[in-house]
């Protein structure tokens, strides 16, 4: 089988860092092109990564005959619009989260996907991480009894507040679009639920975007959940679940590249306490899957098209209310 051959559009700092070196250790892969409206990014990139095709402009990248797929890494706002151009120009389309901000955005592009036979998937990395299927498997075996609670949290102290576009409301900024989107994705991933009410307080900038956030749900189980999220706090990025025979802690649960790719699952279980360590760069795995579901003209099942949709239509509810 001949290497899938990935286009990258944006020169943003999760490409350089995570995603272009994942894709180069995949397998079956190759990066041949970036496009990037700074030119000194773009050449900076290409240099250091040996990428051989240099695109001043988006629409050159996705229209060219040589990229099988695309990694789309703009801000939240231009996602809809760029996917939507790739998925017509027959580009698989591997996009940054949150993949839109509005659900019926992301019908279009999932129907547009179809229409045009290519796989079409948000980068939620963490959830190729072996550690989540392992810790979704404990829970559905009931080592910690019926779930009762459970807390998912991601903080980080924010550097530089006056240019960093994640504090620019016109381009999708926030705290919940950012970091706050894992935890509910990973709520949505472990217990596989649609919240029956929503409840959620932000505190604000001075250019009106949330920067702490604390969002309260519950489910028809019975099930409780707490979500919050900050620019404010050292990193932390965990969660813990109580149940009625135990509890479990996830504490590197969305970036256990920052320890050193081993994600801990810590759990009591009738007065005995267990700890299991999963290894495996995420971001490789996530890039893993993503090809096979190409091969398998089909999404992965831990992250399917209905629960890309889920997720876009609660991230829309809840940014409604911090709004």
């Amino acid at each position: 089988m001949k290497k899938l051959r990935w286009g990258i559009i944006g020169a943003a700092n999760i490409a350089k860092k995570q995603v272009i070196p994942a894709i180069q250790q995949a397998n079956e892969a190759e990066i041949i092109a970036i496009a990037s409206r700074s030119r000194e990014r773009v050449q900076q990139f290409a240099s250091n990564f040996n990428i051989p095709n240099i695109y001043n402009t988006y629409e050159e990248l996705i229209e060219s005959p040589e990229v099988d797929a695309v990694y789309i890494a703009l801000p939240n706002t231009h996602h809809k619009k760029w996917a939507l151009a790739a998925i017509q120009a027959k580009k698989h389309v591997l996009c940054e989260k949150p993949i839109v901000l509005q659900a019926s955005d992301l019908q279009e592009l999932q129907s547009e996907s179809r229409k045009h036979g290519v796989i079409l998937m948000e980068a939620f990395m963490y959830r190729f991480h072996p550690q989540m299927a392992k810790a979704k498997e404990l829970l559905k075996q009931g080592v910690i009894g019926d779930v009762l609670t459970i807390r998912s949290r991601f903080h980080f102290t924010m550097e530089d507040w006056d240019n960093d576009i994640r504090m620019n409301p016109n381009l999708g900024g926030g705290a919940f679009n950012d970091i706050g989107c894992y935890p509910l994705n990973a709520i949505h991933y472990l217990i596989e639920e649609s919240p029956i009410n929503v409840q959620a307080l932000a505190g604000k900038s001075d250019k009106q975007v949330d920067t702490h956030v604390a969002v309260q749900l519950n489910y028809p189980s019975g099930i409780l959940a707490q979500i919050d999220a900050s620019f404010y706090a050292p990193m932390t990025h965990a969660i813990d679940i109580i149940g009625t025979k135990g509890t479990m802690q996830l504490p590197f649960a969305f970036r256990s590249d920052l320890n050193n790719h081993e994600g801990i699952i810590q759990y009591e279980s009738n007065n005995e306490s267990y700890i299991i360590t999963e290894s495996a760069n995420a971001y490789v795995e996530q890039i893993k899957a993503f090809q096979l579901a190409i091969q398998n003209n089909e999404l992965p099942l831990n992250y399917t098209a209905a629960q890309m949709l889920q997720q876009a239509i609660e991230l829309e509810k809840i940014n409604q209310l911090l709004h």
